[in-house]
């Protein structure tokens, strides 16, 4: 293998594949990359055998081949070369670092060795959308998620495509949220696909497609594919159902708070202080329902009270809620205001916008 690349790029697709890498494996090839020339394409791979990334970068291949390559080292030397222009060349399983003024000798693997890389068999069923739609709807709902061992159906982002209409959504057991795609955005030959992919993966998927192009997810059965121009991740799937979630998404709720969403963050911020272990903060109705009070209260710290002007309608009310996770709801929006529905007390709440119709949350209050 000869190859001649500008540290940019290498940078570029070492930074992308870093996520994949498993430095902490009891497996040493994990610790890897694979660097492969083939066809005039360069491309790494990286992998810890739930989630695989697959970059490809510009560069001029003089001899093509293939090589698994220590990551932590190789990242480290490339970064803190001067150079520019670096020329890579791989023989009897050393990998040759070169530029004007640096050589380095790294010890590479068998590449045989490396986990071989799961492909997607069945290409029916797919969605293609910018990648700007997906990372935002994905951004919108991982808040909600949590891990569990209890649970792992509930473990990551539920993603569906029926009727023209792609969805996700995530939950922990104590809120909610659901983000709707603009169908017009979203491309796809099947009538119907749903997945679950997890935390991990979807947290991951955050940080990479960052560049505005089309994606592509295809699904199996076990796994999925997400695929850009220069960029794939395979991940593996959970298995089981997600729950029916909209069995709890409140309808119509009789009481609500229309509010300055920033005003309101930073009510629940200052209240936060003062919620004790049990992070809890009320949220209750003035007398004269010209206000939203977030009050908190700690016998070892003292006391919180922030009046938000806001338009109620309804019966007054005076619900407790977890501030962390009334907070991450909160921030998910992007309009000036927000609406807070209330049932009751013990009955879950929600948080919408009528001018941002894609978005729901909906989290549980604490109950006294």
């Amino acid at each position: 293998m000869k190859l001649i690349l500008l540290k940019t790029n290498l940078v570029e697709g070492l930074t992308a594949v870093e996520r994949a890498v498993n430095e902490s494996s009891n497996l040493p090839i994990l610790k890897n990359i694979l660097l492969k020339a083939e066809g005039g394409k360069i491309t790494l791979i990286a992998t810890n055998l739930e989630l695989a990334v697959e970059y490809s970068i510009p560069g001029k291949v003089l001899e093509g081949g293939i090589i698994a390559a220590p990551f932590s080292l190789l990242n480290s030397i490339i970064r803190n070369l001067a150079a520019e222009r670096i020329s890579i060349e791989e023989e009897g399983r050393k990998v040759s670092i070169i530029t004007d003024n640096y050589e380095a000798t790294l010890q590479g693997q068998d590449p045989k060795e490396f986990p071989i890389i799961p492909s997607i068999h069945d290409e029916t069923s797919r969605l293609t959308l910018a990648t700007s739609s997906f990372r935002e709807a994905l951004g919108s709902v991982i808040v909600a998620a949590q891990y569990s061992d209890i649970r792992p159906e509930i473990s990551g982002v539920y993603l569906e495509y029926s009727g023209g209409e792609m969805i996700l959504a995530a939950t922990d057991g104590f809120r909610l949220s659901e983000r709707k795609v603009d169908p017009g955005s979203v491309k796809s030959d099947s009538e119907k696909i749903s997945a679950i992919l997890p935390l991990k993966t979807a947290t991951e998927l955050l940080k990479m497609f960052k560049e505005q192009h089309e994606i592509t997810v295809f699904v199996e059965s076990n796994q999925a594919l997400l695929s850009a121009p220069n960029e794939r991740v395979i991940s593996r799937l959970i298995d089981g159902s997600f729950p029916d979630y909209r069995a709890v998404i409140p309808k119509n709720p009789p009481h609500e708070a229309v509010v300055e969403r920033q005003e309101l963050i930073n009510a629940v911020r200052l209240a936060s202080s003062f919620s004790g272990r049990a992070n809890d903060i009320t949220l209750k109705t003035g007398d004269n329902k010209k206000f939203l009070e977030v009050y908190a209260t700690d016998s070892a710290l003292g006391e919180s009270s922030y009046k938000v002007p806001a338009k109620l309608t309804g019966e007054k009310f005076s619900v407790v809620f977890n501030w962390r996770y009334l907070l991450d709801g909160l921030k998910i929006f992007s309009g000036a205001d927000i609406v807070l529905g209330i049932h009751s007390s013990e009955r879950p709440a929600l948080l919408h916008n009528p001018k941002e119709p894609h978005l729901i949350y909906v989290v549980m209050p604490i109950k006294g």
